[in-house]
């Protein structure tokens, strides 16, 4: 049983909530901007869904090339997110990703090089230019988290882990901190802050088969939401390919654009290399939103395997694809019953980055005073489909700048005090919740809230399946007051409170994502409706702002950001962007 007496209680002059690359480097700006931040994670530090990433990160820093700059990865990437891109972001994205580059290989990355010393850079998919994708010479994930692990630990932070943030603290209009409890041990937790950073990733778990860690389920989205913050480009999602079958490898990351890169077909159930239907040009190198609404389609038309899915071929460039990170994702099929020397790969489509989130600009200034985002939490960067390895360079650049923010503005800000935001109904309706006995599962209820989304609020779009979603959602979220609260122990119960609490955010970022997807009456990039099958410029070459109205979900058409500049933080010391 939760008591007010319980309460973890702390302050500080910067709160970070989530333990990603995002949160880390965000972790890294504050420090250097002079102050250690309190930094809250729902998993094990280090974590987060860059704990998965793949083939490495994009960077134009000319070593392979020596014609690249940042200004063409610049045009590059405004290209490939369809005129959407916050032009100011996008171009410090491109610019200031070299310096961080340096910064993570110097604490221990451990970037492939060539032999003369410079970076050994893969060609990525259109509309790359030329090879900016540096990497390890194997799966990323685990060495990037590793690195910068130790660096922020090094420098002082002290994480504290497998904390639900349920929502943030406001007062007189501003954050000042969140609130939350410890599911292991089932201890609320109070945190008074001058800043907030929300590092918080994206909802890939909306779907049931997406490729991130479970823990990464909108929260960020859905409390900022309630805080008064606005959303942008929410209709917008980055889809990968991800493992179908055989079932006991079913949701594995298998690494496709790696293999599409070397060469691979993808092939329908009829083994017809389909994409001659979507980019007869470009065919399996087109942009990464083209190829994974190509699979939607065949499969939503009939034309996908018995297991819902298509099939990657590399055995005509097996021995191209067999080395490197692709080298490592092939030996994992072979010990799971799949030889892709001699036999398809079957795989559909599912989300991999969220390109919407909290509006922000270039100090990862929300709208909301003292509330700052950086991430997969914040959206604009990448407009309406993401270049392949920008991704990481968004969290690097924009992590570390919000934290910079934070900290420098946290001095300009009053002081915070332990009665402010009005922490203590949150705790007691959470005491009330954590008393709640049989009910319907929480598992069910998640399973019910994905099936719903997959069908109606999925890749392939129309009107009245997403009012369809709309209305169900409603009777959805209703439903919360029902579920059980069961368990033998207290973590048990604590764990079962967790998932209810996280798939009533998904309830509401569902909602968010399905009113953009209804207002956008065309197809760009990541979202495509069947019935607006064709890009409008006239109507929408422009950005779908959301917000909250008296618990409803409002948008409307804005026009795409520029390159003006954001007033900088006060006190901006010459090293907060440069290595």
């Amino acid at each position: 049983m939760v008591k007010l007496g319980d309460v973890q209680h702390l302050t500080a002059d910067v709160l970070i909530i989530g333990g990603g690359v995002a949160g880390m480097m965000a972790a890294v700006g504050a420090l250097r901007a002079g102050v250690t931040p309190a930094l809250l994670t729902k998993g094990t530090y280090a974590s987060g869904s860059s704990s998965m990433a793949r083939g490495g990160h994009s960077v134009a820093i000319g070593h392979s090339s020596a014609d690249d700059n940042p200004d063409l990865f610049f045009e590059d990437t405004l290209r490939g997110g369809f005129g959407l891109n916050n032009q100011r972001l996008a171009q410090l994205m491109c610019t200031e990703s070299i310096d961080r580059t340096l910064e993570l290989d110097d604490w221990g990355l451990g970037l492939a090089k060539l032999p003369d010393g410079r970076y050994d850079q893969k060609m990525g998919a259109f509309p790359h230019r030329h090879a900016r994708l540096v990497h390890c010479g194997r799966l990323m994930g685990k060495p990037l988290m590793n690195a910068l692990s130790k660096k922020t630990k090094g420098d002082g932070v002290a994480p504290l882990d497998h904390v639900m943030i349920v929502d943030l603290l406001k007062h007189e209009g501003r954050v000042v901190g969140a609130w939350g409890f410890r599911y292991r041990e089932g201890t609320p937790v109070v945190v008074h802050a001058r800043s907030t950073v929300l590092t918080t990733g994206g909802a890939p778990q909306l779907h049931a088969l997406n490729d991130s860690p479970p823990t990464i389920t909108g929260d960020g989205y859905a409390m900022a939401w309630r805080a008064g913050a606005e959303l942008i480009d929410m209709e917008f999602i980055d889809y990968q390919m991800i493992t179908a079958a055989p079932a006991k490898m079913a949701g594995y990351p298998p690494h496709s654009s790696g293999f599409l890169n070397e060469g691979g077909y993808l092939l329908n159930k009829d083994g017809e290399r389909f994409m001659k239907r979507y980019d007869p040009e470009l065919m399996e190198r087109s942009t990464r939103s083209l190829l994974n609404r190509a699979v939607a389609m065949e499969i939503f038309a009939g034309r996908g395997t018995a297991n819902n899915a298509v099939c990657i071929d590399i055995r005509h460039v097996f021995e191209e694809a067999n080395h490197g990170a692709s080298g490592d994702i092939i030996k994992t099929f072979m010990n799971g019953g799949v030889d892709m020397s001699r036999e398809f790969l079957e795989v559909t489509s599912c989300p991999h980055t969220y390109l919407g989130g909290l509006r922000i600009d270039e100090w990862g200034r929300t709208t909301v005073s003292g509330l700052y985002a950086g991430g997969e939490a914040a959206g604009g960067i990448h407009g309406a489909n993401r270049l392949g390895g920008a991704a990481l360079i968004d969290s690097y650049v924009f992590g570390y700048r919000a934290g910079v923010a934070a900290a420098l503005e946290a001095g300009t800000q009053a002081a915070v005090t332990a009665d402010m935001g009005g922490w203590r109904a949150g705790v007691e309706a959470l005491e009330q919740w954590s008393q709640r006995g049989d009910g319907e599962s929480p598992g069910a209820w998640r399973d019910a809230v994905q099936r719903l989304v997959v069908e109606s609020v999925g890749q392939v779009r129309r009107a009245d399946r997403l009012q369809h979603a709309m209305h169900q959602l409603d009777q959805l979220e209703a439903r919360f007051s029902g579920i059980g609260v069961t368990g033998e122990t207290l973590r048990a119960r604590f764990d079962c409170l967790r998932l209810s609490l996280e798939t009533r955010n998904l309830i509401q970022v569902a909602r968010q994502l399905a009113t953009a997807a209804l207002m956008r009456e065309e197809s760009r990039g990541g979202h495509f409706r069947l019935d607006f099958p064709e890009r409008d410029d006239a109507k929408f070459l422009a950005n779908i702002v959301l917000w909250n109205e008296d618990g409803q979900v409002r948008g409307e058409l804005r026009p795409v950001p520029g390159l003006e500049a954001a007033e900088a933080p006060p006190g901006l010391p010459a090293v907060a962007v440069a290595a």
